[in-house]
């Protein structure tokens, strides 16, 4: 029976008939993870007195600050500057602008109780905003700042990187928008060069504290920080990583790992804290970090991220404060909205921060006046620290995470060049560039022994003739314990009971784009060859089921995305998994006597971003196996892809290997692949 080739792409959509492998990428992550988190729980469990907590909480802080890369030059001077004062009802707010790095200018509102003077006895606390394109004008965080300001503290509501005046790509032909797409289009770069966006959010955070350090009327002892969602996560920043943080409210941000990545959603590029789950570090530590200092666990009964995650981790961390006698100094508040800073719970942080900034008692039912709290309109603009509302048109100077990328790869290369001037020959520097990779590709994973190359295209022959002279057998192999892989091969009719070479084609879409590589796979089969469109894992017929998302799985916030950010909490990688699969492949090609490869090699043909897949394997494969491989578009270099501005987004989260570029790039890499092959 004679198959038409959209009749085999249709086969490829429902399935080999012998395994469901929808869920199989999912499960591969999860059970890896949890295997992390269980020793994660172990490790806290076995802290048993204060100076085992001490050594745990310096840990966390190397981990952490070892996981997003380490801290930015800071700029010599805050340059900071009021560009204007509004006077409220009982307060006023300042408008500051302030560089924490060079020609990065950073926007945020001082809020001043009246009747402040310059004597530094003030307490004040560091409000940062979540994921809203206002940011620091958003109704839901002024109701917090007017809440804290009129309790009698300081507010310093500042804006992250990409929201309210500091969006990093406007007045573009493509289009970039802020908040989340803005971190994550600038923090796949920062991947790339092997930091984390982290550290941007993180130190702009430090500097904020710098800055309100050096005003006379506050106390730099008394300074705290709340925030809520994603300013929750970078007040957990400021936790994890500055001890001068005297108070600390985080909301609607902590839970445990293990809950959330259960949810199935994706998060913002700055929440992924690579290599931590390997460390097994969780939300626990990043609140044990700050025992015996006041910490008030704030959050919402309805919230995507699992209240009941939020409580455990309470529950867990409490005993802490009880080891230092100050188990008052926690505590966990809800209540029952959606994910935002309630009023209510906005009330109770501010009497948690007067209590033990200002050492002072209030009664929230009293103390407040309620129709005081007015949000502040969002079409006048009033608290807007720039002359246009943008740095990016205010100051011709700026800088945004894009460059400041571009000045970290600048010193890497010239570190590295200086290396090299040291006496670091290329051949040291070959292997100490495949040690690394083998130790990303090999990471977690464990071959299994049986060489088995299964078909599922139910033919008793084996082959199913098509509708282009050719003939096609579906594959199947065990790549891993549980993680099974597919493809499809296409071979000449004509020569079906002959042994020929073999060139595995390693397409985005996999098998579910033969149609779209055909003139590809008649052209090899032309040459005498057997095509294989192979499947590694999450593509073509392995890619996973959608889980919360319903858009494009290999989009910012699909399915692909998403459980690649679970691989690098492992400090892992779609890249380095894909590599091992794709070496798996062909040592099961050569094992496989139908094939002639013993006496020619393998060959690999790849289209587009793929290609790295298949350099990493040639490289490690050393030329014992792969003899060549051809690359059509490929993915140039991890430099180019940093230095490009606006790049291709679909995808480009599979194809990035954290850490590679302090070693080599892929042109070294596809450099010294041609060498070996003595070209």
């Amino acid at each position: 029976m004679t198959k038409t080739f959209a009749e085999l792409e249709q086969a490829v959509k429902n399935g080999t008939g012998l395994h469901d492998l929808k869920d199989q990428l999912r499960d591969y992550v999860y059970s890896l993870s949890e295997k992390a988190f269980t020793k994660g729980d172990a490790y806290r469990d076995a802290i048993k007195n204060i100076a085992e907590l001490k050594k745990r909480q310096d840990y966390i802080k190397e981990c952490f600050l070892k996981s997003i890369g380490g801290l930015p030059e800071p700029s010599k001077d805050l340059n900071a500057e009021i560009t204007g004062t509004i006077q409220f009802e009982g307060y006023k707010v300042e408008k500051i602008v302030f560089t924490p790095r060079e020609n990065v200018y950073a926007t945020a509102n001082m809020y001043i109780p009246d009747g402040i003077i310059g004597n530094k006895k003030n307490a004040a606390v560091i409000f940062t905003c979540g994921h809203w394109d206002i940011s620091k004008r958003g109704e839901g965080y002024q109701i917090v700042c007017q809440y804290l300001v009129r309790a009698g503290l300081i507010v310093f509501a500042l804006d992250p990187v990409g929201q309210g005046e500091r969006y990093s790509y406007i007045n573009t032909e493509q289009k970039i928008g802020p908040c989340t797409m803005d971190h994550d289009y600038a923090g796949f770069q920062c991947i790339a060069l092997g930091k984390d966006i982290t550290r941007y959010f993180l130190h702009d955070i430090m500097r904020a504290f710098d800055y309100l350090a050096s005003r006379p009327e506050i106390n730099p002892d008394k300074i705290g920080i709340t925030g809520t969602s994603g300013g929750g996560t970078q007040s957990c920043m400021m936790m994890l990583a500055d001890k001068r943080i005297a108070a600390a409210a985080p909301s609607c941000f902590i839970m445990n790992r293990k809950q959330y990545m259960k949810t199935g959603q994706a998060q913002d590029r700055e929440q992924i804290w690579r290599g931590l789950t390997e460390w097994g570090i969780d939300h626990e530590d990043f609140v044990l970090v700050m025992a015996p200092k006041p910490v008030m666990i704030v959050t919402v009964i309805q919230d995507f991220f699992p209240v009941e995650a939020a409580d455990r981790t309470y529950n867990r961390c409490a005993r802490f404060w009880e080891m230092h006698g100050k188990k008052d100094n926690i505590n966990f508040i809800t209540d029952d909205y959606r994910h935002r800073f309630t009023s209510i719970n906005a009330k109770k942080a501010a009497v948690f921060f007067v209590k033990h900034l200002l050492d002072a008692e209030i009664d929230p039912d009293t103390f407040f006046n309620d129709s005081l709290i007015k949000e502040v309109p969002d079409d006048d603009y009033k608290l807007n620290c720039t002359p246009t509302g943008q740095v990016q048109t205010s100051y011709a100077n700026s800088r945004f995470i894009y460059d400041e990328n571009k000045l970290e790869l600048e010193a890497l290369i010239y570190r590295q060049e200086k290396e090299r001037l040291q006496g670091l020959t290329e051949d040291k520097l070959m292997d100490k560039t495949l040690s690394f990779l083998r130790g990303c590709i090999e990471k977690n994973r464990v071959p299994v022994g049986s060489h088995y190359l299964r078909r599922w295209l139910d033919e008793e022959e084996g082959w199913v003739m098509t509708d282009k002279g050719l003939a096609a057998k579906g594959l199947i192999w065990l790549a891993q314990e549980d993680v099974r892989n597919t493809g499809m091969a296409f071979i000449n009719k004509n020569y079906i009971d002959k042994k020929l070479p073999v060139t595995i084609m390693l397409v985005e879409g996999g098998t579910h784009s033969i149609t779209k590589h055909l003139d590809y796979i008649i052209k090899t089969c032309g040459r005498d060859r057997v095509a294989i469109i192979v499947d590694v894992t999450g593509i073509g017929m392995t890619l996973p089921r959608q889980i919360s998302f319903t858009g494009d799985p290999h989009e910012f916030y699909g399915v692909v995305y998403k459980l690649n950010d679970d691989l690098l909490w492992l400090g892992d990688s779609l890249a380095a998994l894909r590599t091992f699969d794709l070496l798996r492949f062909i040592d099961i090609i050569w094992n496989d006597k139908s094939f002639d490869v013993l006496s020619c090699g393998i060959e690999i043909y790849t289209h587009g971003r793929y290609s790295v897949y298949a350099d990493f394997a040639k490289f490690i494969d050393g030329g014992d196996k792969i003899s060549k491989v051809i690359s059509d578009a490929p993915l140039t270099s991890y430099k180019d892809f940093i230095n490009e501005r606006f790049y291709e987004r679909s995808d480009i989260a599979s194809v990035i290997l954290p850490g590679l570029l302090d070693y080599a790039d892929l042109d070294d890499i596809r450099r010294w692949n041609g060498r070996e092959d003595g070209k």
